[in-house]
């Protein structure tokens, strides 16, 4: 699987993911913790969480068209100024009201980024590479995330270090981060003839008649709502249920990302053994099953299990479902093929809002139960996909 790490191009850009999945997670595994202490409300809660996946819908899909039209460095280097920004406002906000502008910001940064990073994958990489450079990209990514939350759970063992430290730490090695895109990263798109002009409207069409796109994105759209509860509502649980910590709770995403790791480090010998649609629904199975199983966790331990399959389960669903597009796709329509898809999860994820009268009445355990039962009905479109590959 580790093969593709000799070639220079592919490095560069798996380093991209890793930095950033360090920098996002350390602040990810306290998020909800930091908004809880600035006196936010359940509704608020929800409000500030996808409020970047709304606005980074807005863009997601004209970054794509950039970054097929304009190249790729460009709509790389563009969102993580925005993050900057977002990410400092973070560092430095007293009310719920300065991460709704934060959220908005940053919206218009996150979504965009990964896309195009799995359109420079495609580009690079040869044909038959290109499954292997994807589980390698997202294996770095996951090893980002295991180290981001491990970071922070080690500083917040020090008495002297608070959550908004956390932010300030991040805004500055965020700013370096900035530095090496902007030295390091070279154009990996071959440039089109000035002339040319691209039907993205016709290329779009093209997408949406594609069988094994329309089932990959109906299943994302259903699992990723799924993981958005997870996501949220965890965090709540164990600081307002189960009494939990705020290092126990920032320590929960390691072993997350752990099972991650595990999953994409070894999804290449997976696939050779068996077909992409078992693997997969296996993945969404254990998900749905693991969610249900939530609304019984009881104490740390439990919380530690579930966050431990999940990872399982988003780690094969989140990999196989962009390689399968990534495979189907070609140079012209790559960057719009990944955009689209990135633009449905975020939409699952926004879904979430949904649930906010739900918690108030039922409290919050029973929010995974129906995160459980959305999980396992994102199965159904895969039953019935007829992939190319």
């Amino acid at each position: 699987m580790l093969n593709t790490i000799h070639n220079p191009k592919l490095m560069r850009i798996y380093l991209i993911p890793l930095i950033s999945m360090i920098l996002g997670t350390m602040t990810g595994a306290i998020g909800i913790l930091f908004i809880l202490d600035l006196g936010a409300t359940i509704y608020e809660i929800n409000l500030i969480t996808t409020l970047s996946s709304a606005m980074g819908i807005l863009i997601i899909v004209p970054f794509g068209m950039l970054s097929d039209r304009l190249g790729r460095r460009p709509t790389v280097l563009y969102p993580r100024i925005i993050t900057l920004v977002g990410i400092s406002i973070y560092a430095f906000a007293t009310s719920p009201s300065h991460l709704i502008i934060a959220s908005i910001i940053g919206g218009f940064a996150g979504g965009s980024f990964f896309p195009v990073l799995l359109s420079m994958i495609g580009d690079v990489a040869k044909p038959e590479e290109r499954q292997e450079a994807i589980s390698t990209f997202y294996l770095f990514s996951s090893i980002g995330m295991f180290i981001g939350p491990i970071i922070t759970t080690a500083l917040l063992t020090m008495p002297q270090v608070t959550l908004r430290m956390i932010y300030q730490i991040v805004v500055v090695a965020q700013v370096g981060f900035t530095i090496y895109l902007v030295t390091q990263i070279k154009e990996t798109q071959v440039k089109q003839v000035e002339s040319e002009k691209v039907d993205y409207k016709n290329i779009i069409a093209q997408l949406l008649k594609e069988k094994y796109f329309l089932s990959i994105l109906f299943m994302s759209f259903l699992y990723f709502f799924f993981n958005s509860i997870m996501g949220t509502y965890i965090p709540i649980y164990g600081r307002l249920s189960l009494n939990l910590s705020t290092a126990e709770i920032a320590s929960i995403s390691t072993f997350r990302s752990i099972a991650i790791m595990i999953i994409r480090f070894s999804s290449a010998t997976i696939l050779t053994k068996f077909s992409n649609k078992k693997v997969l629904l296996s993945a969404i199975l254990l998900g749905g099953v693991t969610g249900i199983a939530t609304f019984f966790a009881s104490d740390y331990l439990s919380i530690i299990i579930i966050m431990f399959f999940t990872g399982l389960s988003y780690g094969v669903v989140l990999s196989l479902g962009s390689s399968i597009i990534s495979i189907n796709s070609t140079s012209k329509n790559r960057g719009i093929a990944n955009s689209l898809h990135m633009a449905t999860m975020g939409v699952g994820n926004i879904t979430k809002m949904v649930t906010t009268p739900i918690v108030d009445a039922l409290g919050v355990s029973i929010i995974f139960v129906i995160g459980g039962i959305t999980a396992l009905s994102s199965a159904i479109p895969v039953i019935f996909k007829k992939s190319k590959k």
